[in-house]
């Protein structure tokens, strides 16, 4: 307020901020990594689940209900756009996979579905940086 009585009133001006539209392609990215989450967690607790009925299945247990609450939680961080989790998803899946192969149960079909679910991580990782970098630009 203005000591000087004939000054006109003022007032504050709050505008909005506005966040940069993101790309449909960079949201694609990041939706087909947390879906190819969904999807791993989904198998893997199936296969957990016949494993725990009595069948002996690629040596699934309790154990893998970690893998799954893993997979689930770093799916999770991939939809909420994090780049850490983008990137240890990628780096977890790579280390599954790893380990797979050193007690024999990667077949040829398998490889195929592997490298489907490695290039969906790869798109994660590449999408949430793409985001933030896109957050990150002047707005016009």
């Amino acid at each position: 307020m203005s000591d000087d009585r004939f000054a006109p009133p003022t007032a504050e001006v709050l505008m909005p901020v506005v966040a940069p539209q993101v790309p449909d392609a960079i949201r694609k990215k990041i939706r087909l990594a947390w879906g190819a989450g969904l999807v791993s967690a989904a198998v893997t607790l199936i296969f957990v689940l016949i494993a725990v009925s009595g069948t002996s299945l690629l040596g699934f247990g309790l154990a893998q209900l970690l893998d799954v609450a893993v997979i689930l939680g770093l799916s999770f961080g991939i939809y909420r756009k994090s780049r850490v989790c983008a990137v240890l998803m990628l780096l977890y899946f790579i280390y599954s996979k790893f380990l797979m192969m050193r007690i024999g149960g990667i077949s040829g079909g398998n490889v195929f579905t592997s490298l489907l679910f490695l290039y969906f991580y790869v798109q994660g990782v590449i999408g949430t940086f793409a985001y933030h970098k896109h957050l990150k630009q002047k707005v016009p």
